[in-house]
């Protein structure tokens, strides 16, 4: 698949170290080489929205939004959270806002 990153993601993934960094770049990794969402390991769907989906890496969680193209699927992460931040009203709402 095909992959795409916020400045968000990309950011909050700077600012990881050690194992955990090491573990999303393997989750990030294993977007690249599936063929379907379905092959994504810890991927579920965000039951009220769309086009969202989250992984659960350890006590992380990458949000990432899934876009259909004519030319295949794009993958963009957009946001990186603690597992205590994830599902806050107001991250939740960041992501139905990308929601399309």
């Amino acid at each position: 698949m095909k992959v795409d990153f916020s400045k968000e993601f990309i950011k909050a993934l700077d600012r990881l170290s050690g194992k955990i960094h090491k573990s999303v770049v393997d989750a990030i990794n294993e977007v690249i080489d599936v063929e379907s969402i379905d092959k994504i390991s810890n991927c579920k769907k965000i039951e009220t929205l769309n086009n969202v989906y989250r992984i659960r890496i350890g006590s992380k969680r990458a949000f990432f939004v899934l876009h259909i193209l004519i030319d295949g699927n794009i993958v963009k992460f957009e946001y990186l959270f603690s597992r205590g931040e994830a599902y806050d009203k107001k991250n939740m709402e960041r992501l139905r806002n990308k929601d399309v």
